[in-house]
């Protein structure tokens, strides 16, 4: 036989064998697009197996709930998806230990229910069938950027979490030095349709929790915290949102119609003598005024614009919620809260803070006293919050004519509830309910 003859039989052979696979492969794309396939009938018993047992594993991690915390609310039991390498903590993974790392990325637990968070279409179809809900018909709906939310909604349609803040029905999300949702640890900021701004405070269990600390003037060991107003909950910021939110801007006096009420908006006056609160004065900052004062016009700021108040609340910020953003900034690793002479408006502040001279300014007066998108945390007016030291209010911060390295952001100091004070104004804070 010669080698032409060779040559042509195996080119033949190959020929058939390569048609035999194309065969092979053709009946395998055909199975696959087929009810009756087996390998997809197999995914998809394992699939539903998997998840009965995490059902399974659920309702037992909230029977312990019950057992351990007889008050335990099983309507606010949330736990956000778990990425394969963080701490577990606050995650689906902390309570379903057997789920896979795919599934634990597909899946949260909301009000102690199993929901799915995916976007593959037929898993959602698949669990359908087992009554198991998808993010798409009880998750938050999307927000778009710059447009009022007509729903507390997030960004994504996903569980709300430190990283994907829920916008609350009646603000908007903008996009001012941040970019919506990637920033979300550069301080996300939302606007109310009367502009006033508040910043997103991410709180995630572990580099960041709700706490208070301080190495300044009161030992953060010698105070407590006012009770909050009826409807507020911790667990909210801790457990279920993962966050809050705290005005942007130290209080600006806004007159109504005959009313008080506070903004969180940059000011159009600063201020430094006592003066009188009448319609002559809306845009001034915030002074000479007491904690109790403090306190009724942060409650009422929610009412005073028409928030929808089964969706969020106003009141004056409290020392944890002080201390965690001051927790959280410091975090940056470049900004210290513990001498803010870098970052704030104070007598001796150093650059590029040393723009003020010492003295009040507006809220807002410059960019370098400004930390995650929020200004003048450091120096310019002192803020009451919702701390009680011995029978005495704290306020934080420090004030523009002290020392930003001996009274500096995090420091307290306290008086009476009615004292006023030219140097001492204060912030309010927004809860999602």
């Amino acid at each position: 036989m010669n080698n032409k003859s060779i040559k042509s039989g195996i080119s033949l052979i190959v020929l058939v064998i390569t048609i035999i696979v194309i065969i092979i492969l053709a009946g395998s794309v055909i199975l696959s697009l087929s009810s009756n396939n087996p390998i997809a009938q197999a995914k998809e018993a394992t699939f539903k197996t998997n998840v009965g047992e995490y059902k399974s594993e659920l309702a037992l991690a909230i029977s312990k709930e019950y057992l351990l915390y007889p008050s335990f609310d099983s309507s606010i039991f949330d736990k956000g998806i778990w990425d394969g390498i963080s701490d577990t903590s606050g995650t689906i993974k902390q309570y379903i230990t057997s789920i896979t790392v795919a599934d634990a990325k597909k899946f949260v637990i909301q009000d102690s229910k199993l929901v799915y968070v995916g976007s593959e279409q037929t898993e959602k179809d698949w669990l359908s069938q087992l009554g198991i809900a998808n993010s798409s018909t009880t998750l938050p709906s999307t927000v778009v950027i710059n447009v009022i939310a007509t729903a507390n909604s997030t960004i994504n349609g996903q569980a709300a979490s430190y990283n994907n803040p829920i916008v609350p029905k009646g603000f908007k999300a903008i996009n001012d030095v941040t970019t919506w949702p990637t920033d979300w640890d550069e301080g996300l900021v939302i606007e109310d349709i009367s502009g006033n701004q508040f910043v997103w405070v991410p709180v995630n269990g572990t580099t960041v929790t709700y706490a208070k600390w301080c190495t300044t003037n009161i030992s953060y060991t010698s105070t407590t915290d006012d009770t909050l107003p009826t409807g507020f909950s911790e667990t909210n910021i801790t457990t279920k949102y993962k966050g809050f939110y705290i005005a942007r801007y130290e209080s600006m006096f806004d007159y109504n119609g005959g009313s008080i009420r506070v903004a969180s908006k940059k000011s159009t006056n600063k201020t430094i003598s006592n003066w009188v609160r009448d319609s002559l004065h809306t845009g001034y900052l915030f002074n000479f005024v007491n904690y109790t004062d403090s306190k009724t016009y942060s409650e009422n700021m929610a009412t005073s614009y028409g928030y929808d108040t089964s969706k969020v609340g106003t009141n004056l910020i409290t020392g944890a919620q002080w201390d965690t953003t001051m927790k959280w900034i410091q975090n940056t690793g470049t900004i210290s809260v513990t001498d803010s002479r870098a970052w704030g408006n104070h007598g001796d502040s150093i650059a590029p803070a040393n723009v003020g001279n010492g003295s009040i300014q507006i809220s807002g007066y410059n960019n370098s006293w400004k930390a995650k998108n929020i200004y003048d945390l450091a120096g310019n007016t002192w803020e009451w919050t919702n701390e009680i030291y011995n029978s005495s209010r704290v306020y934080r911060g420090g004030v523009c004519s002290i020392s930003g390295s001996t009274g500096p952001a995090t420091c307290r100091y306290n008086d009476s509830a009615t004292g006023v004070n030219n140097g001492v104004g204060f912030r309010a804070a927004l809860y999602i309910l």
